[in-house]
């Protein structure tokens, strides 16, 4: 009877401790962890917060399967149950297990994470060291805005292309490593290689035509372009294709292998190229004038002078219109505030031209009844009302009262 309490309180405090252990385990795997992903995270800056919920799943189920293994043994060998047959076996497994791990598995986990932090170091240092060298190589002149905006543009294209070499290596040396003979492999990849390549010409033309994209630099993340006849802002561009978001937010895909002309709107600097419309009338030295004073007071101007490179001017007289005469002004501005500048320039000239009473034309018709004399033309009322009044009733010619 006294054995048989004993037994009682080991199971009791055996289900006890694995409840406990197993509470603790839920509670804390996931703190630690992500203390140790942020510790990761300083020394390799990178979001790590997608990895918290599996790794930290795996290892609570790792912990959870080992403290209830554990505590069934335990209550087992104290209810009776001959555990000998089970634990020799057990033994031998965990020896063969631990040979493995130490033998493959070890070195897997070396290689994944040799993987991991190379990966996370490219996408660290990818970005610094194009920075620093567009801006080595480039003019003094140049916009930070415009090294961004390449240094965008080659971090994806290069990071992407380093992860996916990277991560092919690292999967072709698990291979290796895991016993797996990985010739015959390689030997498969080249035929199929081969095959993709005569029957993928396309997706090659694409491949090489985005590698001069990249290195003639003819647009950027973040330019205004037109290619292959679509325009818009340039979201992304990577070796195969160039993505374009159009004026109505509309996405466009574009293949690199189909651009046969690029436009870039915005590239080391913009211009205002715009027609301002003046009646006949006016004196064209004084209409000039005028839009010279209001080009050089945009430039002087806090809010809009430093997007100026170049102040908005008369340069011609562009045309005899059928309403007016075109004048046309042009000036220089930073990258993609051409748009901007040209509507404040609007604005400001339709002010002063009012102020200063000069006409700004819009179309006239003058009706024509072909008649020359001042006898008044007949109005279609008239003409109506005297429909409506019918044969006169008057004398007729021949009557007692009337003319013989």
């Amino acid at each position: 009877m006294e054995t048989s309490t004993e037994n009682i309180i080991i199971i009791a405090a055996t289900v006890a401790l694995t409840a406990a252990l197993l509470i603790l385990s839920h509670w804390i795997v996931p703190r630690y962890l992500l203390r140790f992903l942020r510790w990761v995270d300083d020394i390799i800056p990178a979001d790590q917060s997608s990895f918290v919920a599996p790794v930290a799943k795996f290892t609570e189920t790792v912990l959870g399967i080992a403290i209830v293994m554990s505590a069934g043994f335990t209550i087992a060998s104290q209810l009776g149950v001959d555990m000998s047959g089970v634990l020799d076996t057990a033994e031998d497994g965990g020896a063969v297990l631990l040979e493995w791990i130490l033998a493959r598995a070890l070195v897997v986990g070396i290689i994944l994470a040799t993987a991991f932090l190379a990966i996370r170091a490219i996408n660290r240092i990818t970005a610094p060291l194009i920075q620093q060298y567009l801006t080595r190589r480039g003019d003094a002149d140049e916009e930070s805005s415009e090294v961004d905006k390449r240094t965008r543009t080659l971090q994806g294209v290069v990071s992407n292309t380093l992860t996916v070499v990277i991560i092919t290596t690292a999967f072709f040396m698990i291979l290796s490593e895991i016993g797996i003979n990985i010739t015959p492999i390689l030997a498969g990849a080249g035929v199929v290689g081969i095959a993709v390549g005569l029957g993928a010409q396309s997706l090659i033309r694409d491949i090489i035509a985005g590698v001069f994209i990249m290195l003639e630099d003819q647009y950027r993340i973040g330019d205004v372009a037109k290619v292959a006849g679509v325009s818009g802002i340039v979201e992304d561009i990577n070796l195969r294709r160039t993505t374009l978001r159009d004026w109505d937010y509309i996405q466009h895909v574009i293949p690199n292998g189909e651009i046969g002309v690029a436009s870039n709107y915005t590239k080391e600097k913009s211009r205002v190229n715009l027609n301002i419309e003046v009646a006949y009338k006016e004196d064209l030295d004084r209409v000039m004038d005028v839009i010279r004073v209001v080009g050089e007071g945009m430039s002087a101007d806090p809010e809009w002078g430093p997007l100026i490179l170049d102040p908005l001017k008369p340069v011609r007289v562009q045309e005899f219109g059928a309403s007016g005469i075109a004048i046309k002004v042009i000036g220089d501005t930073k990258p993609i505030y051409q748009w901007d500048v040209a509507g404040e320039f609007r604005r400001r000239i339709k002010r002063v031209f009012d102020d200063e009473g000069i006409e700004i034309p819009f179309p006239h018709v003058t009706l024509y009844w072909g008649s020359d004399s001042e006898t008044p033309v007949p109005r279609l009322m008239d003409m109506r009302e005297e429909k409506n009044r019918g044969p006169s009733t008057g004398p007729k010619p021949g009557d007692p009262d009337g003319d013989p």
